[in-house]
């Protein structure tokens, strides 16, 4: 029998068109957060971001350094149904970002599992944590906490800057014994860098059901144990409704504006605020610059504190406090 095929919509972009590219594909194909969203079967993951272009000090190389945004569709009615809701969104995308035409093609599902290997090498992030696929060796210094991760299609491999300031920030502020709360959590590479860096109860959310049998797999890898105590749990959801005032951290890398309506809990959530303790911190991330301070005035409506704004190129993370 022929391996069945999927269609790659990839959109080669700059940072802030890449944030609204994103948005677009997990609305259409990622399940978003509207539960009368169904893309089902069809779905391949929602949006995937590839950067490349990096110096060994992790720097942008003049010339080469690249985003690309993708999602990947299986055929069939819903998928065709998809592909034109895409490329609509994306046409009128075109009339406010400067986005070339989307690239299609299709690809043997076996080479869609694997297409995102070329990109991922070991990358070192912060000052203790080494990230490195699985299938990759690489020799540690003394202090290296090593993450090994088989990302999939997930978000999440430490290669967005995004991700890499979220890494930074939780070694500064994880302390050993911390309840962390990990909201979209793809990969899971956050809430596994918070374990090994002391948090011992850990949850980690995330809508895509990809995201989260992968998240689960790399925790195993890792020598995570998936439990209640001392441990992760990983759910499929988003904010919890059964875990209000209960954890020290909450991490949410996600877009602006879901942060903004998470917080203001305009999805069939509680606010982003609730699962916190008093005094408690949100890593808040996925933030263009020129979308920050909208974060910022939304999380002090919601009586948090900003304490800490981290910045790499276009990209932001806010560190803010529950009062």
């Amino acid at each position: 029998m022929a391996a069945e095929s999927i269609l790659e919509i990839a959109v080669e972009c700059d940072a802030e068109a890449a944030e609204a590219v994103s948005e677009l594909f997990n609305r259409y194909n990622g399940g978003d957060y509207d539960s009368d969203s169904a893309a089902g079967e069809a779905s391949g993951g929602g949006a995937v971001i590839e950067t490349t272009g990096y110096d060994d000090f992790n720097e942008p190389i003049d010339g080469q350094f690249r985003i690309v945004v993708k999602t990947y569709l299986k055929p069939g009615e819903r998928g065709t149904a998809i592909r034109r809701q895409i490329e609509e969104g994306l046409w009128f995308l075109s009339r406010i970002y400067p986005i070339p035409e989307p690239q299609v093609r299709s690809l043997r599902e076996e080479d869609w599992a694997h297409a995102w290997k070329r990109f991922y090498k070991p990358l070192r992030v912060g000052q203790r944590i080494l990230l490195k696929p699985s299938w990759e060796t690489v020799e540690c210094a003394p202090g290296d906490l090593v993450v090994e991760l088989d990302p999939g299609m997930a978000f999440g491999t430490g290669l967005h800057p995004s991700t890499r300031l979220c890494i930074a920030a939780l070694e500064t502020y994880v302390q050993p014994g911390f309840a962390l709360l990990d909201l979209g959590t793809g990969s899971g590479v956050l809430a596994i860098v918070a374990h090994k860096l002391g948090a011992a109860s850990l949850l980690a959310t995330d809508i895509d059901p990809i995201a989260v049998a992968v998240a689960s797999e790399n925790a195993a890898l890792n020598g995570v144990p998936l439990a209640v105590a001392d441990g992760l749990q990983v759910q499929l959801g988003s904010v919890p409704a059964d875990r209000s005032g209960q954890f020290d951290l909450v991490v949410a890398n996600i877009l602006a504006e879901v942060l903004v309506k998470l917080f203001d809990a305009d999805y069939s959530y509680p606010p982003l605020t609730a699962p916190l303790k008093p005094g408690g911190l949100l890593l808040l991330a996925g933030i263009l610059d020129t979308r920050a301070d909208w974060v910022v005035d939304t999380a002090r409506r919601h009586g948090c504190t900003l304490i800490d704004r981290r910045e790499e190129g276009d990209w932001v993370a806010l560190v803010v406090r529950k009062e």
